[in-house]
């Protein structure tokens, strides 16, 4: 007799919070040997929550939360202390730059979007993104988060896979390496059409008051009006920006 749906259910939600607490990444294996199921209903049940957007499979065939769940999060907690304070300065920060802009955070080994401003006076847009979570290595705020970040996070991005979006997005680890020690030096990443083709962006970290890098604020518009006297004075409005984020942050 086949499993009720009041089952099927737990299971799926048993799985869901065997990858949420301890490992955040975990193989086939480890997730039936946490749950105590078997091998095929893990799954079974992992190819439907895929399927869905609620998990995601790595390169390295590991299982981690998707996106769909981490947006879930993210509108459950929409008064969540950053995104509270973050508000009024992107409001600000749009008008000045008349440039979209983001505010990002580290999620596990990728780049996770808290919230964002479009401009209203301007004749081009930026697509929306499709998911709140995009790669590291591929977007400017993703790279200041990998240049801050812990000293093993890159080879945990690296492990991830450097996927290619575009002919500039760089998937080589010594130019990657020395890419992200210019930005530790200069305080702030650039992404030129590194994620999407005809878009440049600039990003720059928003510090904690202890002097940890805790988000990053970025903006991004078209080459054809983003050019390099324009990516210069937008990221002295970021860098005023992320100061004035930074200072209400407890």
């Amino acid at each position: 007799m086949g499993e009720t749906m009041d089952t099927a259910i737990d299971k799926a939600l048993i799985i869901l919070e065997s990858l949420e607490t301890g490992r955040n990444r975990c193989s086939l294996a480890e997730i039936a040997a946490r749950t105590g199921m078997p091998k095929p209903t893990v799954h079974r049940i992992l190819a439907i929550l895929e399927r869905r957007g609620y998990v995601q499979q790595l390169s390295s065939r590991e299982y981690t939360l998707g996106p769909k769940i981490i947006a879930l999060g993210i509108f459950a907690g929409g008064k969540d202390a950053m995104v509270s304070a973050a508000r009024p300065v992107l409001d600000r920060l749009v008008l000045a730059c008349r440039e979209t802009v983001h505010l990002g955070v580290l999620y596990q080994t990728q780049l996770l979007y808290l919230d964002r401003r479009e401009p209203e006076d301007t004749a081009v847009r930026l697509a929306r993104l499709p998911s709140p979570l995009t790669s590291l290595h591929a977007s400017a705020s993703g790279k200041v988060l990998l240049a801050f970040g812990e000293p093993d996070l890159l080879d945990q991005v690296v492990t991830a896979g450097l996927v290619g979006y575009t002919e500039r997005t760089i998937v080589d680890v010594d130019r990657l390496r020395a890419e992200l020690e210019r930005i530790r030096v200069n305080g702030y990443a650039v992404s030129e059409q590194e994620r999407y083709e005809g878009v440049r962006a600039v990003g720059v970290p928003v510090r904690h008051r202890s002097g940890a890098v805790v988000a990053a604020l970025s903006a991004a518009g078209p080459v054809q009006r983003f050019d390099q006297a324009r990516v210069e004075h937008v990221r002295t409005l970021l860098t005023k920006a992320a100061d004035e984020l930074s200072l209400s942050l407890h």
